[in-house]
């Protein structure tokens, strides 16, 4: 159900995933929009996003320029001063252009609230890393005691897709850092958490992008990691015993080629010769006394 209001903004996302009903009030209630200074809204603590980029705040800053801020940041009240619930790239953009009071709605809200609307605002527009996106799962789950099955309601995903997220916390450091530079991909990081050993782990997901690994060779490389192929060991076949006759044989063929000469028998029946020869002229020779002439 929650998917379907994806994209029908925060107070839809809010009314479906039955955070709060008053929330919704609030958001339609004009009264509540009032101006703030930008120096008196403090970011919030539960904000799963980290990394903004430049050019997008930029980008938003010409717009607000161009045409106002069409829509107000949502903040609460905490001890006396605004914290921000939902707009930190409108608050950044404003700030740059150097504004120093802007609209916002005033809402009640409790610790969870705000970290549930936070997420799925950023669910929303598909800004989150897959390690903040993991975070989050993991605060609602620690320190609101949210179960997997009543996060993956609220956000609209599968219990099973909430799971898999949380477990990319559990990535050796060094792999976490490649996840987020998208030098490997969810899907990688999914395989790479097969292996327990952390060293074993961030060999192998280095070895996935100095090769470029796809996700399929890199459950290859971890299957033989966990389960090593067996060498084969070479087949010794143990030729039969040279007798008196043969050796005879090897002699003569030696003393008239003027080179050693070995019968390799390799059953009964069958067998190989083998002629030495030391140099280009020698073997040059010996082909003449069976008739062939090389080529160049």
């Amino acid at each position: 159900m929650a998917r379907q209001v994806l994209g029908k903004g925060l107070s839809a996302l809010i009314q479906q995933n039955q955070i709060s009903a008053s929330l919704t009030q609030q958001m339609n209630d004009e009264k509540r929009v009032i101006v703030a200074n930008v120096s008196e809204i403090q970011l919030s603590p539960f904000q799963p996003r980290h990394t903004f980029k430049d050019e997008q705040i930029q980008e938003l800053a010409k717009s607000i320029r161009e045409r106002g801020l069409v829509q107000p940041l949502v903040v609460r009240r905490v001890e006396g001063k605004f914290e921000l619930i939902a707009g930190e790239r409108r608050l950044r953009a404003v700030k740059s252009l150097g504004h120093k009071e802007v609209k916002v709605v005033v809402m009640k809200a409790t610790d969870q609230e705000v970290a549930e609307i936070t997420l799925i605002e950023n669910l929303q527009r598909e800004d989150l890393t897959p390690l903040e996106e993991a975070h989050q799962y993991h605060l609602l789950q620690t320190r609101f005691k949210l179960k997997q099955e009543e996060i993956a309601r609220h956000v609209g995903k599968s219990r099973a897709v909430i799971a898999n997220m949380v477990r990319l916390l559990d990535l050796a450091a060094p792999v976490r850092e490649m996840l987020t530079k998208g030098e490997v991909s969810v899907g990688h990081a999914k395989v790479l958490l097969q292996l327990k050993n952390e060293q074993q782990q961030v060999q192998a997901a280095t070895n996935v992008v100095r090769r470029g690994l796809t996700v399929r060779q890199t459950e290859k490389l971890v299957h033989d990691v966990l389960e090593p192929p067996v060498p084969h060991e070479p087949r010794h076949v143990q030729s039969p015993p040279v007798d008196n006759v043969t050796r005879e044989i090897c002699h003569q063929l030696s003393k008239s080629l003027g080179t050693e000469v070995n019968i390799l028998p390799k059953n009964n029946r069958s067998g190989v010769i083998e002629i030495s020869y030391n140099g280009r002229a020698e073997l040059t020779r010996l082909l003449e006394i069976f008739g062939i002439t090389e080529r160049a």
